[in-house]
């Protein structure tokens, strides 16, 4: 069996700001320089793996992961990214300053905010697996998600806030971003 993006590498920290930002504002945009099309997704790649090797991150991050991607200004460097090459202003929005939050609370903004246009949220999970993700949807039922790993959905019904056992999905609501665009 071949080798698996994730499988050695823990950069699901920068997949899921990258799937964030694919999510609200496209795949694409227009280089000046080419005078065509070019991928947001290497731009964006390319800035990320830059800062953490910039701040001697990169090591650390490629092998144990990131416990703060906000902390760490991956997502500003997505913010600066897409201002700098969409001419777009991406809006992050942390959504708890507290893990006092039930899960029926937690889902009730992640549904507020995803069912607008151009939205993505970031989240973190413990328990099953340490993980960074992305939610593109979210059901009464169901957070569907642009994973880096292959996730494709968690239900609610195997989530919990902050505690719980390793055979669930801990949600963790300060580690919880939501991304727009704002509207011009």
């Amino acid at each position: 069996m071949p080798i698996r993006q994730g499988s050695i590498d823990q950069l699901c920290g920068v997949y899921s700001v990258m799937n964030a930002t694919e999510l609200v504002i496209g795949k694409f945009h227009y280089d000046r320089q080419l005078k065509r099309k070019a991928s947001q997704r290497k731009t964006l790649f390319s800035d990320l793996i830059g800062h953490l090797a910039k701040h001697g991150m990169l090591e650390t991050v490629l092998t144990s992961g990131i416990e703060q991607i906000d902390e760490n200004g991956l997502i500003n460097i997505a913010v600066k990214s897409v201002k700098k090459y969409q001419k777009l202003k991406l809006r992050k929005q942390i959504v708890f300053d507290s893990c006092e939050v039930t899960i029926d609370q937690f889902w009730e903004k992640l549904t507020q905010h995803l069912d607008q246009p151009s939205t993505a949220a970031i989240i973190n999970i413990s328990g099953r697996i340490q993980h960074w993700t992305c939610v593109r949807q979210i059901t009464p039922d169901t957070m569907i998600l642009s994973d880096s790993s292959g996730i494709r959905r968690i239900a609610k019904s195997q989530c919990s806030i902050g505690e719980g056992s390793r055979d669930r999905y801990i949600l963790w609501p300060t580690l919880t971003y939501l991304l727009s665009v704002v509207q011009k």
